[in-house]
């Protein structure tokens, strides 16, 4: 079995010694470092060369779960794919390992709170579609698609379909996939500001201010 570390030092980080030290003493047998000067758009190309080194058995050692991605998604979705190989997972900071006893019962909770990732991901994005819809707008929708197959795109990509996959799938362009996209979103973000200003701003029946009564 191969125990195989990475390191992923971000743009505020002054460099991997820290890291590489405590790999070090989980006597990782090869390291993969990446290094970032981006903050919106961290590159983990070296990552991708570790997942390529390790098979079923083996362990992937970081320092804590964020070297592994930037939002919970990725995270969640690479520690689900992985288990799926039967490659364990490591932490340091945390002391997670799916490798150990208990793995497959912590390999099966995080399975379930990617899947509810996804849900509650793909439950926001159709509140803004719809949310649109009630306001009597179809925000830009290409008329190419029918409403139902604006959901099929929607649906597709929080199923992890690229933009080009959609695009082959439903015979159009990949601009009118991003449009689609793009209006689900606006839609979603314009619905969360309307209630908050709802429960914020507005005046309580007995002449008192909402947010000071919270």
């Amino acid at each position: 079995m191969t125990r195989v570390g990475y390191i992923w030092v971000g743009p505020l980080e002054h460099n991997a010694d820290f890291q590489r030290d405590l790999l070090r003493t989980k006597q990782v047998d090869r390291v993969f470092e990446d290094v970032s000067a981006h903050t919106s758009t961290p590159i983990r190309g070296e990552l991708t060369s570790a997942l390529e080194e390790v098979g079923p058995g083996d362990t992937l050692v970081v320092w804590r779960l964020d070297r592994l991605g930037s939002t919970m998604s990725s995270v969640l979705a690479l520690l689900e794919l992985l288990g799926k190989r039967r490659v364990g997972v490591a932490t340091i900071a945390e002391g997670l390992d799916t490798s150990g006893d208990g793995g497959e019962a912590l390999l099966a909770t995080i399975a379930a709170f990617t899947q509810l990732d996804r849900c509650l991901t793909r439950e926001r994005t159709m509140a803004g579609v719809y949310a649109a819809r009630a306001r009597g707008r179809v925000g830009g929708r290409p008329r190419a698609l029918s409403s139902t197959n604006v959901e099929r795109v929607i649906m597709m990509k929080e199923q992890g379909a690229t933009v080009r996959e959609i695009a082959q799938e439903m015979g159009t362009s990949r601009a009118t996939v991003y449009r689609v996209l793009e209006t689900a979103g606006a839609g979603r973000d314009a619905e969360e500001r309307r209630e908050l200003t709802v429960r914020f701003a507005a005046p309580n029946l007995d002449g008192s201010d909402s947010l000071a009564t919270e």
